[in-house]
């Protein structure tokens, strides 16, 4: 079922939870055993993550040369494997970074071909840390070019058109930034580039993580002032470990609150870091419900556990109301 439908009929509240894909060479059954904690509490969908293809000059068999290098598996087997093992439903993320338009359309109609009816558009961050992006030749610069050119599948505009009567239709969901990417000058012209992918064909809009309510009701006010009225589900990670703070502030440029960072940092000295995080997980999962977000996007790091906690506790799930 496309995304907006389902948020159209649902009546009640609902949550979704992000996974990433494994390193090549390890086990499925890690991934699985993370979507089998979830699955109980019936997450509205899943989305899995993806990771541009590295192309780098090594040598390989005394040959040098170009080589494309990927660390993860590739996201549309494990998109795959979920949606039919466990049938629900599963949200590829989408990144231009590293394809051309005619890559771009052969990935998609894969995509349709097994299925599925949603795709989240990205740009993709650079291969290399603080390094400027750059397109392939004949690829995308920004996320709003690729969801042009999904918008156009829907309307059976092709690069390479072998079927005339073809039609790929997506429910396009992209990223916003409460906070702004931190490639952005500021956050007006963040919520510019958001409006570009909403005037492209966007249909909702999944948020970055963002600690502080504030800021986030800021922005939310300035997107819908910028004529942006699409659904926004926000994004969430509990911060159980200092270690997790560092990666979200230092990997991801996440702005972590003063409080909140002084929180973590106090209780990890203490080893209470965990229930401190759950804690605080729970209470700004609480507030986006009260401020009327009836969607909310739950990142997961590790097994999962973490998330089962703060869902239980949210949704009022007991151990009678789970279906095994």
């Amino acid at each position: 079922m496309k995304l907006t439908d389902f948020m159209n009929k649902s009546e009640s509240n609902f949550f979704s939870i992000e996974i990433s894909p494994p390193f090549k060479f390890k086990s499925i059954n890690t991934i699985f055993s993370a979507v089998e904690r979830l699955l109980p509490y019936k997450p509205a969908f899943v989305n899995i993550t993806y990771h541009p293809l590295k192309i780098t000059r090594i040598s390989v068999d005394n040959i040098s040369g170009e080589f494309i290098q990927k660390k993860h598996v590739h996201p549309l087997g494990l998109c795959a494997a979920i949606k039919y093992k466990y049938n629900v439903d599963v949200v590829p993320h989408f990144v231009c970074a590293g394809l051309n338009k005619v890559q771009v359309e052969n990935d998609l109609s894969d995509f349709s071909f097994l299925g599925f009816k949603n795709i989240l558009a990205l740009r993709g961050d650079p291969v290399a840390a603080n390094a400027e992006f750059h397109p392939v030749d004949g690829g995308y610069q920004n996320a709003s070019q690729l969801v042009t050119q999904i918008n156009s599948m829907r309307n059976s505009v092709f690069v390479n058109n072998i079927d005339k009567h073809a039609k790929i239709d997506f429910c396009v969901g992209v990223a916003g930034y409460p906070e702004k990417h931190f490639e952005a000058v500021n956050l007006e012209n963040d919520i510019t580039n958001l409006k570009k992918k909403v005037d492209a064909g966007a249909d909702y809009i999944i948020t970055q993580i963002c600690y502080d309510l504030v800021n986030f009701e800021r922005w939310l006010e300035a997107i819908r002032k910028a004529g942006i009225n699409i659904p926004v589900i926000p994004g969430i990670k509990p911060l159980t470990s200092l270690s997790q703070l560092l990666t979200l502030k230092n990997v991801y440029n996440i702005h972590i609150p003063k409080r909140l960072e002084e929180m973590i940092v106090r209780a990890d000295i203490d080893n209470q870091a965990y229930q401190v995080g759950i804690e605080h997980g729970i209470e700004l999962s609480e507030s986006f419900i009260k401020l009327g977000f009836k969607g909310l996007h739950y990142f997961l790091m590790g097994n999962g556990k973490d998330i089962e906690e703060v869902v239980k506790a949210v949704y009022g799930f007991k151990n009678q109301d789970l279906v095994k």
